[in-house]
């Protein structure tokens, strides 16, 4: 379960749609692009390029958490 609180500060990962990569990539990417440590406490957020799919990964003191969130629009 991810566990938000008023004190989380939230990063964006531009650039970066690839839904397949978990932790591991992801976690690179957020140091390359973001110069951030995950294990701060923040929570960063992934999109696919449909929009579909988002994404919150963050770090708990204790293990990463991953939210997934698929979206259906209907027109």
């Amino acid at each position: 379960m991810l566990n938000i609180t008023g004190l989380n500060r939230f990063f964006f990962v531009r650039d970066f749609h690839d839904m397949r990569c978990k932790y591991d990539k992801v976690l690179s990417i957020i140091h390359q692009q973001l110069n951030r440590e995950p294990e701060d406490g923040d929570v960063f957020i992934v999109m696919s390029k449909d929009l579909h799919l988002v994404r919150l990964f963050s770090y708990d003191r204790r293990s990463y958490s991953m939210f997934e969130r698929r979206m259906s629009w209907k027109e």
